[in-house]
């Protein structure tokens, strides 16, 4: 019977020809010395200075305590001495894989896993609207027996659901610099945080915003969450619905005036379930009679407001960084490209 708080060996990273004992909170990983030092710039230094007499030893190897979490460094080592667990993008993996891979390659000074950690997080969180569409309704913009598709369509990791997935993922990329993911996960956090949660559920997600977010990303999410419902409400129904007045060209002006004005109070409705979500595609293509002959507007009216819908969604997009006190997409994109250069394969 194992006693409590005996060390854990970890069995996919103990071998028997390794020399040297990694520990990490309760677990241990028994690997090569040459391997690290040959990987990782930061453990070349600490391996060279010698051992005292007295240090402890595992199974006749020195050990090393690291203060990182245990399952990160599960990850960190598995994506250095197992060559097929972290392959680069477009290839699948998770977001647990990636964030250990991430925070330790740059910690410890591992630019291979670092950069292609942050080619993964990229794949989801893009810089452009047409990216981050193709990437966030895959199941739109996909038809049947489109393959290949192209990189700029692919996510490689499964879309972030559960908020703290979400926090981390903010705190992540604040440590590591990686400010061009910013914008979109603000506005996951807050289209989330937003939905139409009873009271107490609100309460104590924010209460887990309040306490994992450093003070100034705190601030940034009250105040971008608050111009983001805003805009959902203004940008999205008004300029959609209410905007133009009158559309050039249309044969039955007062019917489709009759029917924007249904589709109005329609659209409130959605957004009362999604009041921060002003990114959302289906509240437009749910008006569509080629989508659901529900609303049936003229062809010049339906053009014309697909527009409106469409020149609204990308003046909100183009915003989205300065409700959080961001840079704008040009400078994020120039952030990117020098981070982890232009090859997505790599």
């Amino acid at each position: 019977m194992q006693v409590e708080n005996t060390p854990h060996r970890a069995p996919e990273l103990w071998f028997e020809d390794g020399n040297i004992v990694i520990q990490a909170e309760n677990s241990q990983f028994r690997v090569h010395r040459g391997i690290l030092a040959a990987c990782s710039p930061v453990f070349q230094d600490m391996l060279s200075f010698p051992q005292p007499p007295d240090s402890d030893l595992v199974d006749g190897c020195p050990i090393v305590r690291l203060p990182d979490s245990a399952e990160e460094v599960d990850v960190f080592l598995k994506a250095l001495f197992q060559p097929n667990y972290f392959m680069p993008f477009p290839a699948k993996t998770e977001y647990a894989i990636i964030r250990g891979c991430l925070r330790l390659g740059n910690k410890y000074g591992v630019d291979h896993l670092r950069i292609r950690a942050l080619v993964h997080l990229s794949s989801r969180y893009r810089t452009s609207l047409a990216e981050w569409d193709a990437v966030s309704y895959e199941s739109v913009f996909r038809s049947s027996g489109q393959t290949p598709r192209p990189l700029s369509e692919i996510a490689s990791w499964p879309k972030v659901t559960a908020f703290a997935d979400g926090i981390s993922l903010i705190q992540l990329a604040r440590e590591v610099g990686a400010l061009w993911l910013l914008p979109t996960a603000f506005y996951r956090l807050a289209s989330g945080w937003g939905n139409n949660l009873p009271e107490p559920g609100r309460d104590l997600l924010f209460e887990r915003i309040q306490t994992n977010l450093e003070s100034p990303d705190l601030v940034a999410f009250v105040t971008g969450y608050g111009l983001q419902s805003q805009a959902a409400a203004a940008d999205m129904l008004l300029a959609i619905f209410l905007r133009p007045v009158n559309v050039p060209g249309c044969p039955s002006t007062e019917s489709c005036t009759r029917l924007r004005i249904m589709a109005a109070n329609f659209s409130r409705e959605f957004l009362g379930m999604c009041p921060a979500d002003p990114l959302k595609i289906e509240m437009w293509r749910i008006m569509l009679k080629e989508e659901n002959t529900r609303l049936e507007f003229c062809s010049v009216c339906g053009a014309a407001l697909q527009e409106v819908h469409k020149a609204a969604r990308q003046a909100f997009w183009d915003k989205l960084p300065s409700m959080y006190g961001l840079p704008p997409w040009e400078e994020l994109e120039k952030m990117k490209v020098e981070a982890i250069d232009t090859d997505w394969v790599s």
